[in-house]
């Protein structure tokens, strides 16, 4: 069975395919160019060559031609999205075994107000429909964010807790260990702010090892 976690967002979605045969991680991000300071895209750089991540950045979607309403071109935005990240779950997961596909829950104490929650809502549905239609999966859950935290330790942790929680690999995944991502991760300082994509793949880390998790 392949575990598809989905920690969606616009500019920077974080993917993490976990494989129960082949016992392995594999990362996905797929980024707005030019996301971070010059040493996080050197170190989004260095990501990229790792075994176990693929690191792609979005096309340009600005307007390059006339549209009845700016509404038209974010739609046209979300299908290519969709259809790109679609595209890189299949290169990087095993054919054959099936699909259970999971999204991380929309957090309401997130910032950006409520245009930009719509906007979410509408791009991960829309990925959500085209992976019900191409994949065919057994199970499609949403997971609360809480939920997620509580599986790595407490309910309420903030994102630089969480990362905590990953570098220490809290839960002792003998699996998570092995990876070359968390080989980089696990010693890597930070500040107040997680570098991109590592948030988002730490999201979608933990969510990937809930759902696999047969206790759970």
């Amino acid at each position: 069975m392949n575990f598809l976690a989905v920690d969606f967002s616009l500019n920077s979605p974080g993917i993490c395919i976990y494989n129960d045969k082949s016992k392995k991680y594999h990362f996905v991000s797929y980024m707005k160019p030019g996301t971070g300071t010059k040493a996080e895209q050197k170190l989004q750089e260095e990501l990229s060559l790792l075994a176990d991540v693929t690191l792609i950045n979005q096309p340009d979607f600005t307007n390059t031609e006339t549209f009845s309403s700016a509404e038209l071109l974010k739609v046209k935005r979300y299908d290519k999205m969709a259809d790109d990240i679609i595209n890189l779950v299949l290169q990087n997961s095993f054919e054959g075994d099936g699909f259970t596909i999971a999204f991380e829950g929309t957090s309401y104490g997130s910032n950006g107000g409520t245009n930009n929650m719509i906007d979410m809502a509408a791009g991960a549905a829309i990925l959500k429909l085209k992976l019900l239609k191409t994949l065919n999966p057994d199970d499609i859950k949403t997971v609360a964010p809480t939920t997620i935290k509580k599986f790595a330790g407490k309910g309420n942790m903030n994102k630089l807790q969480l990362f905590d929680c990953f570098q220490r690999n809290v839960n002792e995944d003998p699996i998570l260990a092995k990876s070359p991502l968390w080989k980089i991760v696990k010693d890597l300082e930070v500040g107040k702010k997680i570098p991109k994509p590592i948030d988002d793949l730490v999201d979608a880390y933990f969510l990937a090892a809930y759902v696999s998790n047969p206790t759970t």
